[in-house]
């Protein structure tokens, strides 16, 4: 093993200790950048959509003024008041700004009709060769095109909007002439606030560049073309990086771009600026952090290197100390004098020494307050007494909170209260019973009766419900005025639960036992009665034969009957290891049903001598049902093999249980002689208990059936739906 000195390991776990300690900076750093970084690109966005949305507002009230064009002059065309028509282009055209009041009229053919300012007729291309007119003349819907070349070279974008007849069919279009570069459009981004290697543009859905702060890129595609149409189409905003051929020679320059669509016609903004720029104050920061994280580091592990000399030698005499108290060595002192921080640490040692057995002391105490508290919960919910659980509680309550009085009161059918627990004074309550008031009260407005005044200058109550129900309040008081906190309200709803839970479950045990024990006794009572009370009477009788046979001289014949009491008494001890059997194989919610009917066939067959099978189709684990269906499944297989016993004369037998179409069957078959329901049972023994092994089959819902196979014994079956997911707590009285 490498030895390392002192003085190295304490700059190890110093340099270990400040990168550790520096490491959730860094991460808080990274976080920051990040977060600045977001915040940038959202302004960045944020700008973009805020311009897009005025242009929008621009571009829907030119919508807005070619419909009202459109639905104004109309009728006048369509009447032939050409005059009344020209007047009106004249009034409303110089009021189209974004078309620089160039508008026109044009009919189903295609043909102009009007247009304004008449001097520029020339300067309109041919509108029936614009692909949106056409559609603007085919479905009436209106449209905007994508940039055109008028006659005299100007680069132009048409806006249509149909004109209707009476009837709503398209007689012809009105429209607008955009010409570029646009004042408006340009003016849009212009205003934006750009660093030095920023640009913005208005690009349409093909790309091309309808304007931008850069004039070389007006009438280009050179924005990204497919990625900014693919987004126009999809009416997406986006922000973030992208690689943009630019600068010398073409290298790749990263810039930041944020792109908004437009919602009246096909054109997005894009606003796009150089990346280094861009994050230029946040890569400083960075830049100034790391440096001065690697200057902290390197100046602190320098001192810590000088530091490390004058605190080696101590330490290790503080070692040796250490090692000798380790050992039990509790009366050699520590040697070591100085006035700083290792002295202050070797007095340290001195009264660790001095003060070891109080903190063993107290170290037992806490472990006892521990084990008190630990008790506490097992009684909750171990529920071995009530009371005693109550008073544990209280007095926990009272510790808790420092209380001088804690009390669990408990309202019976009456509305009246009675103190079921209590830690503290006896005068510190009032003598009861009290009545609460008629008047509903909420919850957390409840209110202990039962305290003195004196006791309720620091008091706090909380209430016991079960299902909805106040059945009791958990209150604590103190004589002290001081203020409880919500931490001490939380704490006794906690406990006051525990109580409630420990008084609901006390109820339950209380029924479910008094349920069990009466269904057990009616289960052994028909048991008793079907078996040992029967062969008991049949024991008598032989008796009184055998009595009457000695008496007559006629002992051959007793002897005979002698060995039928035999015989009997061997079937009675037969039974009650049955029975006994049948007790111990109980099913439990911890217990797997086809792992105790696995265990009750296994015994049976080694106490029977019939070689038993328990065959389960598919996984057993499915077989799982209520904890009343799987106890008197359990009962009526019992009856069945106990019947298969006594009267099949059987070598085998098999138990199974199948599925099919949500539902369980159980069969109990054997190879024996048979069994023949319209014959009576030899020697007057009892029916084998088919009526109580019906009457369980139809409680849980099922059917009973008995058959006689020939020459292959008899099958008693069961077939009942599955209802897993009922959970049933009642027993069924075996």
């Amino acid at each position: 093993m490498i030895r390392v000195s002192l003085r190295r390991r304490i700059m190890l776990l110093v340099t270990i200790g400040l990168i550790v300690a520096t490491a959730p900076l860094g991460v808080m750093g990274i976080g920051m950048l990040r977060a600045a970084t977001d915040r940038i690109l959202g302004e960045r966005l944020a700008m973009t959509q805020a311009t897009a949305d005025h242009l929008n507002e621009q571009l829907t009230q030119a919508w807005r003024q070619l419909e009202y064009l459109s639905r104004t002059i109309g009728p006048l065309w369509l009447a032939g008041e050409r005059d009344t028509l020209r007047g009106t282009f004249a009034v409303v055209a110089p009021a189209l700004t974004l078309f620089s009041g160039e508008v026109f009229l044009i009919d189903r053919a295609g043909r102009p009709v009007l247009q304004a300012p008449a001097a520029r007729a020339g300067r309109i291309p041919r509108l029936e060769d614009v692909p949106s007119v056409r559609v603007t003349l085919a479905t009436g819907r209106s449209a905007v095109s994508r940039l055109v070349s008028a006659p005299d070279g100007r680069p132009v974008v048409i806006f249509s909007v149909s004109v209707r007849d009476p009837a709503g069919a398209v007689v012809g279009i009105v429209g607008g002439i955009l010409s570029l570069p646009s004042p408006v459009l340009q003016g849009f981004v212009d205003r934006l606030r750009l660093a030095a290697s920023g640009h913005a543009a208005i690009v349409s859905a093909d790309g091309t560049v309808l304007a931008s702060t850069n004039p070389d890129a007006l009438f280009t595609r050179n924005e990204h073309p497919e990625y900014l149409a693919a987004l126009i189409a999809r009416q997406r905003a986006q922000v973030g990086s992208t690689a943009d051929v630019s600068g010398p020679g073409g290298a790749d320059q990263d810039h930041v771009m944020a792109f908004s669509p437009l919602v009246a016609a096909p054109w997005g903004l894009t606003v796009g600026e150089d990346a280094a720029e861009t994050f230029r104050p946040i890569r400083r920061l960075r830049d100034r952090v790391i440096l001065f994280a690697v200057a902290v580091l390197s100046i602190a592990l320098f001192f810590a290197w000088l530091d490390t000399g004058a605190v080696a030698g101590p330490i290790r005499l503080l070692k040796e100390a250490a090692e000798a108290i380790a050992g039990g060595d509790l009366r050699r002192q520590v040697a070591v004098r100085r006035a700083d921080e290792i002295g202050a640490l070797a007095s340290s040692f001195e009264q660790m020494r001095v003060r070891l057995l109080d903190s063993l002391e107290e170290i037992r105490r806490r472990a006892r307050a521990s084990e008190a508290l630990y008790g506490v919960g097992t009684e909750v919910l171990s529920l071995q007494d009530r009371d005693a659980v109550l008073s544990s509680i209280a007095g926990r309550a009272a510790e808790l909170l420092q209380a001088d009085v804690a009390v669990i009161c408990l309202v019976d059918e009456s509305q009246t209260v009675r103190v079921s627990a209590r830690t503290g004074p006896a005068e510190a309550l009032h003598p009861g019973p009290h009545r609460l008031p008629p008047e509903p009260r909420a919850p957390d407005d409840l209110e202990c009766p039962n305290l003195q005044p004196e006791y309720r200058r620091a008091h706090l109550a909380a209430p016991l419900i079960i299902a909805g129900r106040t059945v009791g309040a958990l209150c604590v008081g103190a004589q002290i005025t001081r203020a409880l906190s919500p931490q001490d309200r939380e704490v006794l709803h906690g406990l006051a639960n525990l109580a409630a839970i420990a008084v609901e479950n006390a109820r339950l045990q209380e029924r479910v036992q008094s349920l069990a024990v009466v269904e057990e006794r009616e289960r052994l009572a028909r048991e008793m009665h079907d078996s040992v009370g029967q062969v008991l009477g049949y024991v008598n009788t032989k008796a009184q034969a055998v009595k009457v046979l000695l008496d007559a001289g006629r002992t051959g014949e007793a002897q005979a009957q002698l060995v039928e009491l035999e015989q009997a008494a061997l079937e009675v001890y037969a039974d009650l290891r049955e029975a006994i059997l049948g007790l111990r194989a109980e099913v439990s919610p911890d217990r797997h049903f086809v792992a105790v009917l696995q265990e009750y066939v296994r015994r049976f067959g080694e106490l029977s001598g019939i070689t038993t099978d328990l065959v389960t189709e598919g996984d057993p684990a499915r077989y799982r049902f209520s904890p009343t269906t799987e106890l008197h499944l359990l009962r009526i297989i019992q009856e069945a093999l106990t019947n298969v016993r006594k009267h099949a004369a059987a070598g085998r037998a098999w138990v199974r249980l199948t599925e099919r179409d949500g539902r369980v069957t159980v069969a109990v078959q054997d190879d024996g002689l048979g069994f023949d329901p319209t014959r009576p049972p030899f020697g007057g023994w009892p029916r084998f208990g088919l009526q109580t092994m019906r009457e369980r089959a139809e409680a849980i819902g099922g059917t009973f059936a008995v058959r006689r196979r020939e020459r292959a014994g008899t099958e008693v079956t069961v077939e009942f739906p599955i209802v897993r997911e009922k959970v049933d707590a009642r027993p069924a009285g075996g």
